[in-house]
């Protein structure tokens, strides 16, 4: 379990992939105390399952969000985007000068401005640049903030790969979000033009064409991880491309592509509830994931809002 309160203490707040892969390479670590939150531990149907993950992480589960930041040094926000805000304010109530409330969530730029008025000068800001589940702890973070330095310098010796890119919060987000058009994007094309390519028996040649133009590229195993992927968290992703489309109109811009892809990974993630066994398909079975998907009521599904757009 987590060590005496004789270091600095990081509360988790968020116990899901990324929080809990975060708790545990802090654990890891031995460099500090740690304790975590879920706001799923204050519904009795869920409670026992969060003190179980709490507690396989090595990690005190926290009753209650005030406990949680009362005697942390840090708090980390690694909850949905739509909970974020709500998250940042309810902590601003019981956090105190000199506490990181460090916000590493798929937000648009404005709402982590916002979040960061919330928790005043708290806040240092983290946008993820990769899968966390790959690269655990290591996985590559953009920091921003006024005190984004000071962070840095206190969870380096973790092990966690930061970068800070701006005293402003906002830059990091952006960063984040403009990647995640192409990224996001991407990943929904591929399911578009995989799954259209296998209804007509050609996918084979439509990698191969896709190699040829992509030099370097072996679009096989690049698109089945990319398959892979929106199976396993196509909800997170469709939720992120959402806040991506904030970012673009709060840029003046005409959202476009990004709600298309944020509509794709919404659908495959519908037809995985239908299907939970497509969530630990492996990537050489996407052939097979593909024909799930294409099954007759996913198929009038997919044609159904493909022509709504």
């Amino acid at each position: 379990m987590a060590q005496a309160r004789d270091s600095l203490r990081i509360a988790v707040i968020g116990l899901g992939e990324a929080g809990a892969t975060f708790a545990k390479g802090f654990v890891v670590s031995r460099l500090f105390d740690v304790v975590g939150y879920d706001a799923l531990i204050e519904n009795p149907s869920t409670a026992e399952a969060i003190r179980v993950r709490a507690h396989s992480l090595g990690i005190a589960a926290c009753p209650s969000l005030e406990q949680a930041c009362r005697d942390a040094d840090i708090i980390l926000s690694a909850v949905t985007a739509s909970a974020a805000r709500k998250v940042a304010e309810a902590a601003a109530i019981f956090l105190k000068p000199g506490q990181f409330f460090f916000d590493i969530n798929s937000i648009s730029p404005s709402a982590k401005r916002d979040n960061a008025i919330a928790i005043a000068r708290s806040g240092a800001e983290g946008a993820v640049m990769g899968p966390v589940g790959p690269a655990g702890i290591k996985v590559e973070i953009l920091l921003a903030g006024a005190r984004a330095a000071e962070l840095a310098a206190i969870l380096t010796p973790a092990g966690m790969n930061l970068e800070v890119v701006a005293s402003a919060i906002g830059k990091a987000s952006a960063i984040k979000m403009c990647r995640s058009i192409m990224i996001k994007g991407i990943e929904a094309l591929v399911v578009e033009c995989f799954l259209t390519a296998r209804s007509y028996g050609i996918e084979d040649t439509i990698i191969e064409s896709l190699n040829s133009s992509f030099p370097g590229t072996d679009w096989e195993k690049r698109g089945s991880y990319m398959l892979s992927r929106v199976l396993q968290h196509g909800r997170r992703r469709a939720a992120e491309l959402r806040e991506v489309a904030t970012t673009i109109q709060e840029a003046g811009l005409s959202r476009r592509m990004a709600p298309a892809a944020a509509e794709v990974q919404e659908w495959v993630a519908i037809l995985v509830e239908r299907l939970p066994e497509l969530k630990s398909a492996t990537d050489r079975e996407w052939r097979r994931s593909l024909d799930a998907l294409r099954g007759k009521k996913g198929a009038a599904d997919f044609a159904s809002s493909s022509a709504t757009r």
